[in-house]
């Protein structure tokens, strides 16, 4: 049984022989004839077929295709001329109704009320500050900035997002220039020059001072000259002089609000050394000279340690902010607040009024010290030598046709060798003589009335007054007696060795 499906397997699987010739082809297919006839489609409908592929293939068709399928790169900015033109529609027509109102308004009401209510927008105006939050905050002191690096072809900008603009009108503003000065200095002040000067030395004294790199110090000394030359040459030279005689005392003045304004912090490091090392190296620099000692007790900058170049109050440091919150827990909690008590003796507990503030008066004269004076020195000076800064540059630059020995033409100045030791002011005299005066004067209308009211009781007084007098009186001669009895004691010895000495001899 197992050998007939076996071989009944192998018949079913057996494979069909492929034909031999075209005979058993035609056979195997079933066909008459090899190849068949093609029957062509009715010939119209082929010709409009092929005239509609070669329309749709066509170079126009194709770009109308893509034109309107397909998403372009311009159609934003298509789409943006388009939006444009429409708001320029719109534009003309809102400003033509404007002028309309204009014309409106100047029928309705008078020149003079346009004029006040501009007043009033710009006496009232004012800026809108941004107040940053404490995460935003940058380091207000010293240890916690660095110098961001010296850059050729670009300013550093000045710590805490400070501008120069703005120091250099607050100091402008503080000096009270007439309404002309002030105009003409302050687009002198403003100049890029005078900015960038102030930027480069700000740095170089924060590096000089607090951290010092001798390579950026280098960078920034050779653009401060360079930035200087610029400004010199900038001033027309009917106002050169006036100007520089303003403008060294200004940009120390500067550069110290900058200090003050970017590290409230360290406040306490910009002391009257600071500002005076300052000042002298600013003066030297720009004119050669050192300033007067003591320059800086003209400058009217002692409120920038509570007060911002803006005007607003400066905000206490966090430590401070966690003391005074300490402080008035610890007066809640030991205060005892009793209301009864407050109505009992409601005058008790009101608080004095406080007088307001008046407004600060114009600073006095300086008065001098009651003694000789400060001692005075004559040096000489180079008439033909040029400011330290300018001289660098011409050096820097190898400029021709400048002498490296110029004419040695030599005046002689004066300058304050030492000064006078702190003593009292003739200010100080006169403050005390007023004062002892109208103590005296009280006194004296004491003693009126009460010789008037109880005249033995005055004289007994006054007997006393003359018995401390004569008491005070001698016991100073005693004094003075023992004082020169002494004195005389110690020299007898010595008197009394002398003729001892010869007898000594004599044995």
């Amino acid at each position: 049984m197992a050998g007939q499906l076996s071989c009944h397997r192998t018949h079913g699987q057996k494979m069909q022989e492929p034909p031999k010739n075209i005979e058993e082809f035609l056979k195997l297919q079933n066909l008459d004839h090899w190849p068949k006839e093609i029957h062509l489609w009715d010939s119209d409908k082929l010709l409009y077929t092929m005239k509609k592929i070669k329309e749709d293939s066509s170079f126009t068709s194709i770009y109308t295709h893509l034109w309107g399928n397909v998403l372009r790169v311009d159609d934003a900015a298509m789409a943006m001329e388009s939006r444009l033109a429409e708001c320029s529609i719109l534009l003309k027509n809102h400003a033509s109704e404007i002028f309309e109102w204009n014309r409106i308004i100047s029928r309705t009401i008078s020149h003079g009320k346009l004029k006040q209510y501009k007043a009033f927008l710009k006496k009232y105006h004012k800026e809108k500050k941004i107040m940053l939050s404490d995460e935003m905050e940058t380091k207000k002191d010293i240890e916690g900035c660095d110098f961001p690096g010296f850059r050729t072809n670009e300013l550093t900008q000045l710590p805490r997002h400070l501008n120069a603009e703005r120091i250099y009108l607050f100091i402008l503003k503080a000096h009270n220039f007439d309404g002309k000065v002030f105009k003409i200095w302050r687009t002198h002040f403003l100049s890029e020059a005078s900015l960038a000067l102030l930027h480069d030395c700000f740095w170089w004294w924060f590096l000089h001072k607090f951290k010092p790199d001798r390579e950026n110090q280098a960078c920034l000394f050779d653009r401060i000259s360079e930035s200087y030359v610029s400004l010199f040459m900038s001033i027309p030279l009917s106002r050169k002089d006036t100007f520089f005689q303003v403008y060294p005392d200004c940009l120390a003045q500067a550069i110290y609000a900058t200090f003050q304004e970017a590290f409230p912090e360290s406040s306490n490091l910009f002391n009257d050394e600071f500002k005076e090392d300052l000042g002298d190296n600013i003066f030297l620099w720009l004119s050669g000279l050192p300033p007067q000692k003591g320059f800086w007790t003209h400058w009217k900058l002692k409120e920038l340690s509570t007060t911002t170049i803006h005007g607003s109050k400066k905000m206490p440091s966090k430590s401070i902010k966690d003391m005074i919150a300490r402080n008035q827990e610890q007066i809640s909690a030991s205060i005892d607040f009793n209301i009864s008590k407050i109505l009992e003796n409601a005058k008790a507990y009101t608080t004095p009024a406080f007088k307001e503030e008046s407004r600060p008066s114009k600073l006095p004269t300086k008065s001098h010290y009651i003694s000789s004076g400060p001692e005075f020195n004559r040096v000489l000076f180079n008439f033909g030598g040029q400011s330290p800064l300018i001289l660098y540059y011409l050096e820097m630059h190898e400029v021709a046709g400048i002498s490296k020995a110029p004419r040695q033409v030599r005046i002689k100045l004066t300058e304050i060798l030492k000064e006078p030791p702190p003593a009292p002011t003739y200010r100080d005299i006169l403050k005390e003589a007023k004062r002892q005066f109208a103590k005296n004067r009280k006194e004296f209308r004491i003693l009126q009335a009460k010789a008037t009211k109880k005249p033995y009781e005055v004289k007994s007084d006054f007997e006393n007054f003359l018995h401390q007098l004569r008491f005070e009186a001698l016991t100073e001669r005693e004094f003075l007696a023992s004082l020169s009895s002494s004195s005389s004691s110690t020299e007898d010895p010595e008197e009394e060795e002398c003729p001892e000495k010869p007898e000594v001899n004599c044995i």
